[in-house]
């Protein structure tokens, strides 16, 4: 299996309250209803996000077949005064806009990239943007297509981890690649008393979080040879060629996995009965952890994390440019027995990203 990060090349908020404000080099994207009934406000802010047309033509080069996904990801930095079930709507950007620089502290404010108003540097109250879907305000952006949504429950992860495929799938096919539109539903925004506050890190961000668009494919393949599979749960892994570092200009790296018994059973043999190497199981997974901050940078993800096999041994592709440089990362492995067991191991197999 394999994973492949890109990174925007544009991002900024929309905020109905500042309509001819910019804010493209916020390190902070919102997705907000701050509407007040009391003060007759309608606070409504919208984020929109661009991946460069380059940056797709390398997904669509690099993916193996038809049976891909691509995942829009953002990472949330706080939220305010959300209910205990609540759903995001993605739309697909159909007219181009500027970035920007402006930053929501700025005094004054910066007009010169996409605000609620406008695509681009705000110049009259006239609504730049066509087709706009807006409440009271004109502006707001514009999109065409079929919407997507994620939907959120009490105990999910409150990171936008969603399903883009589709739109993705129209950018190659030739439509308008404007990027994509995040907002809350429109009966949320239409409510006059919603306050519901989403900020998530943006391009800019000085943390390890910036948004990123992830295709997901299985390229594993299963070949043990002359290896015989593992089928206890107590097995000795060892990552054999971890280089402890490795160039962030690196594409990918084929990391190899020696499997032995811990306790093998006894045999006549004039060589080591510890070792001899085996294969893991078929249902087997790596990921990948930041081991600063141990969030999951690549979690077990059936079955585009699946681990493959070859006559030497187990092992599996990680193209390093979704890793930050000068970061600390540590592989984890999953492999499921015949029995239904699941067993993850962390034997400390850790590496370097440098520059």
């Amino acid at each position: 299996m394999s994973v492949y990060k890109i990174f925007p090349e544009a991002d900024t908020t929309l905020y109905s309250v500042y309509p001819s404000q910019n804010t493209g080099l916020d390190e902070i994207l919102e997705v907000s209803v701050k509407n007040s009934t009391a003060v007759s406000l309608e606070d409504i802010r919208r984020s929109i996000i661009k991946f460069s047309d380059v940056d797709l033509q390398t997904l669509q080069s690099i993916k193996g077949g038809s049976n891909y996904d691509v995942y829009l990801r953002l990472f949330l930095a706080n939220a305010e005064n959300l209910n205990t079930t609540y759903n995001l709507n993605f739309h697909q950007v159909d007219i181009q806009w500027s970035m920007g620089t402006g930053k929501f502290s700025d005094s004054p404010i910066i007009t010169n990239g996409a605000n609620w108003y406008s695509t681009g540097s705000y110049i009259s109250t006239t609504n730049n943007w066509p087709n706009a879907s807006y409440v009271t305000t004109p502006g707001g952006g514009s999109w065409t297509g079929t919407t997507i949504s994620q939907s959120f429950s009490y105990n999910d992860n409150k990171d936008i981890n969603v399903n883009v495929t589709s739109f993705f799938s129209n950018w190659i096919a030739g439509s308008t690649n404007a990027g994509i539109l995040i907002k809350h539903s429109g009966s949320v925004e239409k409510n006059t008393s919603s306050y519901k506050v989403l900020n998530f890190f943006s391009k800019d961000t000085h943390t390890i979080f910036p948004p990123c668009l992830e295709i997901r494919w299985d390229d594993s393949s299963f070949n043990t040879g002359s290896l015989s599979v593992v089928n206890n749960n107590s097995t000795e892994l060892v990552v054999t060629n971890n280089p402890y570092t490795i160039k962030s200009s690196t594409d990918k790296y084929k990391f190899r996995i020696a499997a032995r018994d811990k306790y093998p059973a006894r045999s006549f043999s004039t060589s080591s009965i510890y070792l001899t190497n085996k294969a893991l199981p078929s249902s087997s997974f790596w990921a990948i952890q930041d081991v600063k901050t141990e969030d999951m940078v690549v979690d077990f993800n059936v079955p585009y994390t699946k681990i493959s096999c070859d006559p030497t041994s187990s092992y599996f592709n990680v193209y390093m440019s979704g890793l930050e440089p000068e970061r600390y990362y540590k592989i984890l492995v999953k492999y499921v027995l015949d029995s239904g067991e699941s067993i993850v191991v962390d034997n400390d197999s850790i590496f370097k990203i440098v520059r």
